[in-house]
This record gives C-alpha cells, sequence and structure tokens, in this order.
C-alpha cells in the first residue's frame, strides 16, 4: 500500500478551505449548481428589459454562476409570467417582472392561467421608479390641480394614449377618475404614441419617468406631476400627483419571483443575493440613469406590496365596472 505524505494532504485540505471561503455563500450550500434562467415577460428594450438586465450582470457576479435572461412576450406579459410559474421550483429558473402583470393583469385579463400568490414565491422588490403625467403644451394648463380642474369640467375633451386597457396608465387614470371626477378619454395604442402625443392627436399620457426628458426636450410637452410617493430626486422640482390627490400612488416597479414550492433556504439564497446586487453602487449608478430607484427589499415586503397592489386595482376595477380583455 502506497504512503500517503501527511503534510500534503494538510495543505491540500487547507488550499481547498480557503478555496471555498472565496465562493459565494449560497455557492457553498450547493446552490446554485448551474446557471440561472432570468425570464422576463417583455421585449429587449423596454424599460423592464433594461432593469432586468441590469440586475442580472451583476447577480451573476454574486452568485457565482452565468444568468441568462430570457425575453419571453405576449399578452400583457401572461405568456411569460406562465412559462416561469411551470419551471422546475429548485431556483434555477425564476421571473423577473413589472408590477402590472401581478397585480394588475389578475383583474383585467380574461381568462388568466396564474394566480401571483399562489403559483410563486416572492424573492424581492428590485427597483422602482414613478410615472409621470404630461400634457401637450396646446392644453391651457400649467399644474397638476389646473389639469384636474379642467378634466373636470371639460369631461372626456382630453384624449390620454394608453398602451392596452390593462396598463398602469390605463388604470391610473380610472383611479384618477375615481378620487377626483377627473374623466378623460383613453385611446388604445399598440405601441408607442410618443409622436401623437407631440403633435396634439392625443393631448395627455401617464408616460415611465425615463422617457420624459426627450419629450420634454422637445417643447411640445409639459409634465405636470410625478406619481411615486414623493418627488424623486431624478425630477425633484416636478411634484408629486398625491400633493394633489392625497393618496394616489402609483410605482412602476420591477420585482423578482421564484416558482411555487422553490425550498426556503434557495429563497434565502435568492432574496440575499438580490440584495446584494440592489446595493452595489456600480447597480444604483446605472439604475439612475434610467431614472429607476434600487429597493432590495425582503421576500415578506414584496410579498406584502403585491396583496396591498392586489386590493387597490381590485376595487378600482369593480368600482369603474372595467370589463377584463381577452
Amino acid at each position: 500500500m502506497r504512503k500517503t505524505n501527511g503534510r500534503s494532504v494538510f495543505f491540500l485540505g487547507a488550499a481547498l478551505w480557503a478555496w471555498a471561503l472565496t465562493l459565494p455563500a449560497a455557492a457553498q450550500g450547493g446552490f446554485p449548481s448551474r446557471p440561472i434562467n432570468l425570464v422576463l415577460p417583455a421585449g429587449a428594450g423596454t424599460g423592464v428589459d433594461i432593469v432586468g438586465r441590469i440586475g442580472a450582470q451583476r447577480l451573476s457576479e454574486v452568485l457565482g454562476q452565468p444568468v441568462v435572461v430570457e425575453n419571453v412576450v405576449g399578452a400583457s406579459g401572461v405568456i411569460g409570467v406562465q412559462r416561469a410559474a411551470r419551471a422546475k421550483p429548485d431556483g434555477h429558473t425564476l421571473l423577473f417582472t413589472f408590477n402590472q402583470t401581478m397585480t394588475m393583469n389578475p383583474h383585467v385579463v380574461a381568462n388568466l392561467r396564474y394566480d401571483p400568490l399562489k403559483d410563486f414565491a416572492p424573492v424581492s422588490r428590485f427597483a422602482a421608479s414613478p410615472f409621470v403625467w404630461m400634457v401637450n403644451t396646446q392644453v391651457p394648463v400649467a399644474t397638476f390641480p389646473e389639469f384636474v380642474a379642467y378634466a373636470k369640467a371639460n369631461p372626456g375633451k382630453l384624449a390620454m394614449g394608453v398602451t392596452g386597457f390593462a396598463s398602469a396608465a390605463y388604470l391610473g387614470s380610472q383611479l384618477l377618475a375615481l378620487q377626483t371626477g377627473a374623466e378623460v378619454l383613453a385611446v388604445n395604442y399598440a405601441g408607442n404614441f410618443s409622436a401623437d402625443l407631440l403633435s396634439n392627436v392625443v393631448q395627455l399620457s401617464m408616460s415611465p419617468a425615463a422617457q420624459v426628458p426627450s419629450l420634454v426636450a422637445s417643447g411640445k410637452v409639459r409634465p405636470l406631476a410625478q406619481t411615486g410617493a414623493q418627488r424623486a430626486a431624478a425630477l425633484p422640482d416636478l411634484p408629486a400627483v398625491g400633493e394633489t390627490v392625497p393618496g394616489y400612488v402609483i410605482d412602476a416597479w420591477c420585482g423578482v419571483w421564484a416558482p411555487a414550492g422553490t425550498p426556503q433556504e434557495v429563497l434565502d439564497a435568492l432574496t440575499s443575493a438580490w440584495q446584494k446586487v440592489a446595493s452595489t453602487p456600480e447597480v444604483r449608478s446605472r439604475l439612475a440613469a434610467v431614472s429607476a430607484l434600487p429597493v432590495g427589499s425582503t421576500a415578506e415586503a414584496l410579498r406584502a406590496l403585491t396583496a396591498t397592489e392586489l386590493k387597490l386595482w381590485g376595487d378600482v376595477v369593480k368600482a369603474r365596472k372595467i370589463a377584463p380583455v381577452q
């Protein structure tokens, strides 16, 4: 029998232990054991895609495995969400999506085949940004209170561009009508309607904050207010809608979910990883460039927010008698 050099074994073991300490904590526990598939139910180049890819790049470094972004588009995000819901619940397939798919679709999409609270386990709310109410400069209003007064006095006269009757902009207009009596005419577009807003074909929009600078630079659009809970750092001079209409808050936020049944220790590792991603200076800087604020919430905070928004939009849909769309 060949003798083993005790010192060699000792030094080899010590070296392996030191190497193991350099691995991400999740990897030491056996997860992840292969690349992470990040299902993103929106097209390449969209706001949620840009934010998701910012997170995915850093997540790969934190977990020590490649993160592959899979854009699955169609049906207001429904196809992509269903794809993630059917994935094996081992943490290697995650859903990165925006709140419309999880808190609005359940009330306005007919025959929806997923339940955001039953079919998914929350991981973390990653980032958030406000929408901005804007009008064409030909509309005789300069402030949000003036817009509300004008819309109340002229119900349906202002046409508002929306990208679907399941969109945050459409439901945001319905919430405003419910809270203030300001009625606008929603005009549905299959895609970007910025050209029509600039030419006054439609007079009004509630657009993502990232779209605001280029539209305002045209000199044909006037921003009135942002929809966040408070004034955003990127738009410090623009008032929040809530300063005029108390309780009116609509964030465009993105979060991460895993399929229901994913082991708790894997969920904990994923939450920790996404929180690390959101806290890095590079990620914060890149998100700020697209008018987004990093969050990095706990799983429970994401669960609570999802439930709260589900109730909010359910109440709005019921009160405004909005029929589900196919």
